[in-house]
């Protein structure tokens, strides 16, 4: 029958706070309390007395809801400064003070006398199984306060304890005495208590059944399970394996021991206490010699992570072989080809003129395709240590076989091809995604290398990428290697409509490419974007096709001054402009004297571009209107009144600020010394649109006159 919470219950279970092991820290206080309460209680009675019983009513339910797995419940008596400590292992992650996980009250009163209750018993460590079962446990907790065995500190009182449970069939429990612990070594205190446990279990098996090997193999499995499940100290396990020898029994050798508990290491803590073997072994300013079951470990540590896919593993089982502890053939497959990838790479790093010099001279076929690929290899090595020129150099070289008449030719065509199709230009294309300027530079020389093998990997960044460097890096390199690529890129993402942004994005790009010899093979396409529904498309596609055809284009441009879009028309105003065309600075002229009537938005703009494209005709004089600059001065002398420089025209209308600065401006390109006074008198007004201009043009005015 299920006990019911008592006050102490109640209030235990009121410790519960916002630590996620609360619930079980407050369930496991309660359970010892109760157990510690039953220990000391039932001595008072026979074991079926009303109080004994009441004493244990539930306590196994209560031992047994602690667990979701196999697990057990340890006590340790520890000797501090302040005396006897007890702390409790297992159910929780870490060791707890049974101090710190009782409440103050019930603390203070039952801590001491469970201490005292141990002491009497000579135990410095009790574990309790929860595969016990109910009639097990309800025997162990009579037996633990029987008179008889009140106190065990004597042999003879030992071996009956012992003998006692054996004939209850108490079996799941484990003990040790204080004269047991094994203290020949200088090791830490919980190493110790765990060896002594290894020790003691292993020698009691013999007594509880006949074994055959497999057996035998399986509890000792079993035991040391059992016992590393709770530790969760790297170090203390480390001590344990290098100390193994101090638990063989006449069944159960140091080998097997140690096996046995590698093996039952979870991944993290194979981890820790093989970096905790390092730790110990390679202290600095240790001269002795390397202990030979440190070697043996370091074998075993190495095999356990081979077969585990463990986080961290590489890094230790190279300072394994650094030091010497395992060999490089004890390494994982995978690992031994890194380490031979990274020894041939610094080779072909320290010379590569000599590598690739006898790689020139290889003239057969196998060993040639072999040795070409052990150079495919070293690529994605070389692009991680940014080595680009050293990849540039393969390359190279691949691609001067491919093109020489010998059989290997054909060899290098397909190592070539290779590169192309596997990670070699995937690792390529993202560094060159990432955009910085002197890695787009050097990787640049290795995509034109490989030719048209890159350009499919370089047409999707062309497409996709939003980092306009990049973009700009993509489109210059498939323009050298195969221009037609670019103008099927631009077609298909016409055709698509959504992707305006992209084509006008690549229209702009190719706008600032270097080389008009690259775009020649463009024209055409261009000319196709000149007449797109979007006036943005039309505006790009415009500065590109003037890039590769300057003045041959002159009457396209003409006609494009009646585009209905002000941005197109001020591009290819700015496109005659640049060519001097006769022609177009006749209508510029016209298109000028029709727009002062004009006050809109749309005519100012424009009227401003047309002032600014007088500037690159030079000072040129006009039939019966004298010069360029006297036209200009005119026209500000109709926008201003000089004496005062007042904001209004002669008509009567407001002063167009952006017309004014826009003829400052092509009077800096083509004025002389009479534009100086009004040049002067406009710099003067402060915060004005046209002030910065004026003075700018007074800079380039006076710098003509004194060449």
């Amino acid at each position: 029958m299920k006990k019911t919470l008592s006050d102490t219950d109640i209030l235990l279970r009121s410790q519960v706070t916002d630590d996620p092991h609360g619930e079980i820290k407050a369930r496991l206080a309660e359970f010892l309390l109760a157990l510690i309460q039953a220990f000391l209680r039932t001595g008072y009675y026979t074991p079926d007395h009303p109080e004994a019983q009441k004493a244990k009513a539930g306590l196994y339910e209560d031992f047994q809801s602690l667990f979701s797995q196999r697990d057990e419940l340890t006590f340790l008596v520890r000797e501090e400064l302040e005396g006897q400590n007890i702390l409790i292992e297992g159910v929780l992650p870490e060791v707890q003070d049974l101090n710190s996980l009782m409440i103050a009250g019930m603390a203070e009163m039952y801590v001491p006398r469970f201490a005292k209750f141990l002491e009497q018993k000579d135990l410095i460590s009790l574990t309790l199984k929860n595969v016990m079962s109910q009639t097990e446990f309800t025997s162990l907790v009579d037996l633990m306060s029987e008179p008889a065995f009140v106190e065990t500190k004597e042999s003879g009182a030992k071996e009956k304890f012992s003998q006692t449970l054996q004939e209850r069939n108490i079996f799941n429990v484990s003990y040790i005495y204080n004269e047991e612990l094994v203290t020949a070594r200088n090791i830490p205190w919980r190493s110790q208590i765990a060896l002594t446990r290894l020790k003691k279990d292993f020698s009691m098996v013999p007594f509880f059944t006949d074994l055959d090997f497999e057996g035998l193999k399986k509890v000792r499995k079993q035991i040391i399970q059992d016992l590393i499940r709770p530790l969760r100290n790297a170090e203390a396990i480390y001590h344990i394996l290098m100390n193994s020898d101090l638990a063989v029994t006449e069944e159960f050798k140091e080998a097997e021991i140690d096996e046995e508990v590698v093996e039952a290491l979870a991944d993290d803590l194979l981890i820790q206490v093989s970096q905790a073997l390092l730790k110990q072994t390679f202290r600095p300013g240790q001269k002795e010699p390397v202990h030979e079951k440190t070697l043996t470990l370091a074998k075993q540590f190495a095999s356990a992570l081979n077969l585990r896919e463990i986080k961290g593993r590489e890094s230790i089982l190279q300072e394994y072989v650094k030091h010497k502890l395992i060999s490089a053939e004890q390494l994982p497959k995978s690992m031994q080809q890194r380490i031979r990838l990274e020894q041939l790479t610094k080779k072909f790093l320290q010379d590569s003129n000599s590598f690739l010099s006898q790689f020139d001279k290889i003239q057969d076929e196998a060993k040639y395709l072999r040795v070409a690929r052990a150079l495919l290899e070293l690529i994605p090595e070389l692009i991680a240590r940014e080595q680009y020129e050293a990849v540039l150099e393969i390359i190279d070289c691949l691609d001067r076989h491919s093109h020489e008449k010998e059989h290997r030719s054909s060899c290098a065509g397909q190592i070539l091809d290779e590169i192309s199709k596997g990670e070699t230009l995937s690792a390529l294309k993202n560094e060159f995604l990432i955009g910085k300027m002197e890695i787009c530079q050097t990787i640049t020389p290795i995509f034109l290398a490989l030719g048209g093998r890159s350009v499919p990997h370089l047409v999707p960044i062309l497409v996709r990428s939003r980092d306009l460097l990049v973009r700009k890096n993509a489109v210059e390199i498939i323009a050298q290697i195969d221009p037609a690529t670019i103008g099927h890129v631009l077609n298909n993402l016409n055709k698509k409509g959504s992707e305006t942004r992209s084509v006008i994005d690549i229209l702009r790009v190719l706008g600032e490419i270097d080389s008009d010899e690259w775009l020649n093979p463009l024209a055409n396409t261009f000319l196709g974007y000149l007449n797109h529904e979007s006036p943005h498309i039309r505006v790009e596609a415009l500065r590109v096709f003037f890039k590769i055809k300057g003045a041959e284009g002159k009457s396209l441009y003409l006609d494009l001054l009646k585009d209905p879009d002000i941005d197109v028309q001020q591009e290819a105003i700015h496109c005659l402009a640049r060519v001097k065309s006769t022609t177009a600075l006749g209508k510029f002229l016209e298109m000028l004297k029709n727009s002062e009537d004009s006050a809109s938005a749309k005519t100012v703009r424009l009227e401003a571009c047309l002032y600014r494209a007088l500037g690159y005709y030079g000072n040129l004089e006009l039939p019966g209107e004298g010069s360029l600059e006297d036209f200009l001065l005119a026209t500000i002398k109709r926008q201003l009144s000089i004496g005062r420089l007042s904001f209004s025209t002669v008509k009567g209308k407001a002063v167009k600020p952006e017309t004014i600065a826009a003829i400052c401006e092509a009077l800096g390109n083509i004025g002389t010394h009479k534009s100086r006074k009004i040049l002067q008198k406009l710099n003067k007004q402060k915060d004005s649109l046209w002030q910065n201009k004026a003075q700018k043009a007074l800079t380039k005015i006076a710098e003509r006159e004194a060449n």
